[in-house]
């Protein structure tokens, strides 16, 4: 499990938005999750919540050509903890 702090939900959250009509239940488990954390508060997340979570912010943040990412320091910096955290 890997916990994330509170202004790192907030960073799933938004790119979490887009995904809320998925019919995938692995998608809708992780949004039910975000949804009840009301306040922001930090919460742990599985290694399969964070590759859906990791699936959101490449939609999120795919160049207009698919290639290039824009990313925002904070969001890059959680991009890093994500996938370091897999792959350790």
């Amino acid at each position: 499990m890997l916990t994330l702090n509170s202004i790192e939900v907030k960073i799933v959250k938004a790119w979490a938005e887009k995904a809320e009509t998925s019919p995938f239940p692995q998608e809708k488990a992780v949004i039910n999750r975000l949804k009840k954390n009301v306040a922001n508060r930090s919460m742990a997340f599985s290694a399969r919540e964070l590759d859906v979570i990791l699936h959101w912010a490449e939609q999120e943040t795919k160049g207009h050509y698919g290639t290039e990412k824009y990313l925002l320091e904070l969001e890059a910096a959680l991009l890093e903890k994500i996938e370091n955290f897999l792959h350790s």
